[in-house]
């Protein structure tokens, strides 16, 4: 697909202004071959030959109908051109911008995920700082644990009661 520029596609065609001047000639001389046929019928009711006169004036509208349809058909085909064209560099345009948003909202992405990881990284770093410090606590509390447990078992042995006699048996 081939972009026009509008550089390239401005020389090839006629001014807005030329345009509309264009426009209101081709109207005017429609209405003036509408006016002449008109003329020519009203002299041809004033002819003994009407319907001879009336064929005549008909074909001379036919021809010069022709004639300025001509014109009319190469200036609507420009017209289309220079609006196709308008529409494709609008359509350009159009793209050109979302293309833009997209590639702002990807480097958007691209930022909040890097300050993502970067955070991500930094939180792990201070859990791996803090980890060696709760190791540490872990590692007290074991010792503690383990030291409780032997007292516990010293002031057992210490004892100097015999253990209680065993209950009877159910039933007998």
């Amino acid at each position: 697909m081939t972009v026009v520029t509008a550089s390239q596609a401005t020389p090839s065609f006629p001014s807005e202004a030329e345009r509309s001047e264009e426009r209101l000639r081709l109207s005017s001389e429609r209405q003036a071959l509408e006016d002449q046929y008109k003329s020519d019928m009203t002299q041809c009711y004033q002819k003994f030959d009407v319907t001879s006169c009336r064929l005549k004036a008909r074909e001379r509208r036919i021809e010069a109908n022709a004639l300025l349809r001509k014109d009319e058909l190469r200036f609507n085909a420009q017209e289309r051109q220079i609006h196709a064209l308008d529409a494709r560099r609008n359509l350009a345009e159009r793209n050109s911008e979302a293309e833009q948003k997209k590639a702002e909202a990807e480097r958007a992405a691209t930022i909040a995920a890097a300050k993502d990881r970067a955070d991500a990284n930094a939180q792990k770093q201070i859990d791996h700082a803090l980890q060696g410090t709760k190791r540490g606590e872990y590692d007290q509390k074991q010792r503690e644990a383990a030291q409780h447990r032997a007292d516990i078992e010293k002031k057992l042995r210490e004892r100097s009661k015999d253990a209680a006699a065993p209950l009877p048996a159910p039933g007998k």
